[in-house]
């Protein structure tokens, strides 16, 4: 619900430029729609804008303490302020608002940074500690909501956006071609870094304090799964399965708190399906659906299957979008509200469900997570399918990655054996589903490949659990998973999607609480045989209509590159030799060879290309400071 920005400097003597703080909040205008806020004191600026969701009334933010010694200004949902206000109160403090975020200050005057362990919700947050002079960051569990920073000489800026942090003027637009190279080698930039080395991304269950201009960065929740041999809670499948329908259920109803109407994005699977579900049956009006269909009938899944709207029974009031050709057109726009640009194509249809929503709603609960949770992607299949071959040696594995007919049939299999086996960022990045990148060196020009960033950043391992080694496979790569590309790909395409139509997107499924009682639940129940999710479908037995319980996973994809005789002029130009020579991050002989063999139907570049196209536009956004689309 909303977006923040602001600026810390180390001398509290030096004053902050109202002008400049104004610029930074106006740049986020499509967060906040509904009004805006500032708090300048000495050696310190916080700008908001503002969603109003919760406390329409009283709700204005920055928020301060009693005393005028603590300010904050957040982007979120604090789901169990109800409860946490009550036990404020109880122990002496007063409240002025309605605001859930109000309970953040009173939390931090009695627990310090520790106040995060408090909440459960979405959120990223910035909060002045006056008497201190000491400026803090969090950012929630899972990503869910984004915060960018960039630390300069005598001074910390920072945004829910990086183009507000850019529009200060007062940090350099550098490209980080490492982070480049990560682009093309993941399908995102991993956190922390960001396309321009000046800016950061606060990771996720981080905090940042900023004091005397000294910057500490520090993880405050991890999560942790059960060792091999541990004593596992004497439940069966069905005990598991109500756990997870009654949590699930409860996250649900936390969701729902709002003060405006709440609808859900609704596909085919059984992920959003569920939301939906428990929404309706949480509910006493219809709730309002909105859903994306395409025109290419390959990538549609609304047109092939029935989704819930089509059975009775369910008070949903659905409504559709329809995906086609024309809307690569928005792909400029998809790129400015997302910032780091992906290999994947699925901000557009995004961008369209939002504008969908923004319609009927300012809320809307999403099914995002569920896979990540519950193990949900093919790769899941690949690694239990191949597990028995890891103990093999090395030169083994190599030699049957190498198989033609495996490689033909089963590529995925074939990446599998191919990538380390030790579980870890550098394995993960080579058995997930990216757009294939077939010669990455090639891509980029000479002067890119000769950049001392540019080596050997996609082997890079974040830090692990001490006990990590001991976890099951399957809990491993969910790890992996989590603290990677759920918060760096998935939630961050949901976020700038949906607030760039000034909607909030709320994900139960990404209740740390949820997510802590499925951590337990043993990998056969997440997967039983090939069947993924299989507990959470014996959870929505009963629920839900056995054809959505039992329909096989299909994801959110778009078309990469099947529209390329109806591209928007933007796209010739941004890939011309000249644009190519200018921006310089790529070898324009190779680009044109691929849109040769891409055109005459040899082969199929979509991946390369759909990522050169979108680092150029970025470029002309993010570094030329373009227009704006």
């Amino acid at each position: 619900m909303c977006g923040l920005c602001g600026v810390a400097y180390a001398d509290r003597e030096r004053p902050v430029d109202p002008s400049m703080l104004r610029r930074m909040t106006d740049t986020m205008s499509h967060r906040g729609p509904d009004g805006d806020g500032y708090f300048v004191g000495s050696g310190i600026g916080l700008g908001f804008r503002r969603l109003s969701i919760v406390d329409l009334q009283t709700g204005d933010q920055p928020i301060g303490s009693e005393d005028g010694s603590v300010t904050v200004v957040c982007n979120g949902e604090i789901y169990n302020a109800p409860e946490l206000r009550r036990n404020l109160e109880a122990s002496g403090h007063a409240f002025r608002t309605r605001s859930d975020v109000e309970a953040i200050v009173h939390l931090y005057e009695d627990h310090g940074v520790r106040c995060v362990d408090f909440l459960r919700g979405m959120f990223a947050f910035a909060l002045w500690d006056s008497r201190r002079r000491r400026l803090m960051l969090a950012r929630d569990r899972f990503g869910i909501k984004p915060l960018s920073y960039a630390v300069v000489p005598g001074a910390l800026f920072f945004g829910s956006e990086y183009k507000a942090i850019l529009a200060s003027g007062c940090v350099e637009r550098r490209v980080d071609v490492g982070a480049m190279k990560d682009l093309f080698a993941f399908g995102f930039v991993p956190s922390p870094c960001t396309l321009l080395c000046t800016v950061a991304r606060l990771p996720p269950a981080h905090t940042l304090l900023y004091e005397g201009g000294r910057v500490t960065v520090e993880r405050y929740w991890d999560l942790g799964f059960p060792c091999i041999g541990d004593q596992a809670p004497r439940r069966s499948a069905g005990e598991w399965a109500e756990a997870v329908r009654a949590k699930l259920e409860e996250s649900v109803r936390l969701h729902l708190r709002s003060d405006v109407r709440v609808g859900a994005y609704l596909s085919s699977g059984i992920d959003s399906s569920a939301v939906a579900a428990l929404m309706a049956r949480l509910g006493t009006e219809p709730v309002p659906t909105f859903s994306v269909a395409f025109d290419d009938p390959r990538f549609d899944e609304i047109g092939t299957n029935r989704i819930l709207t089509d059975f009775p029974g369910h008070r949903l009031a659905g409504q559709v979008v329809r995906c086609g050709a024309a809307d690569f057109g928005l792909l400029p726009k998809a790129i400015w509200h997302r910032e780091d640009p992906t290999l994947a194509s699925g901000s557009i249809p995004h961008l369209l469900l939002a504008g969908l929503a923004a319609q009927q709603v300012k809320v809307v609960l999403a099914g995002e997570g569920a896979d990540e949770v519950l193990g949900g992607y093919p790769w899941y299949h690949v690694e239990k399918m191949l597990q028995p071959l890891m103990g093999l040696p090395p030169e083994l594995l190599h030699r049957l990655a190498r198989l033609r007919w495996l490689g033909r049939r089963w590529s995925r299999a074939a990446r599998a054996l191919a990538a380390p086996a030790g579980m870890g960022l550098a394995r993960f990045q080579q058995i997930i589903d990216n757009p294939p990148v077939s010669s990455p060196d090639e891509l980029f020009s000479e002067r890119v490949r000769r950049d001392d960033g540019f080596a050997g950043r996609a082997e890079r391992e974040p830090g692990l659990p001490r006990d990590f080694g001991r976890w099951q496979r399957f809990a491993q790569l969910q790890y992996v998973e989590i603290n990677s590309r759920l918060s760096d790909f998935i939630t961050r395409t949901l976020d700038a999607a949906s607030m760039a139509h000034g909607v909030e997107a709320r994900v139960p499924f990404l209740d740390h609480e949820f997510v802590e009682l499925c951590s337990r639940i043993p990998p056969g129940l997440k997967m039983r045989g090939l069947r993924e999710k299989h507990i959470l479908r014996r959870a929505m037995e009963g629920v839900m209509p056995p054809e959505i319980v039992n329909r096989k996973k299909r994801g959110l994809t778009a078309p990469l590159w099947p529209w390329q005789r109806r591209l928007p002029g933007f796209v010739a130009d941004a890939l011309s030799e000249s644009r190519l020579r200018a921006t310089g991050y790529f070898d324009p002989r190779h680009v044109r060879d691929l849109l040769a063999r891409q055109g005459n139907g040899e082969a199929h570049f979509g991946g390369e290309l759909f990522g050169v196209l979108s680092v150029q536009l970025w470029d002309d956004l993010f570094v030329r400071g373009g227009s704006v689309p």
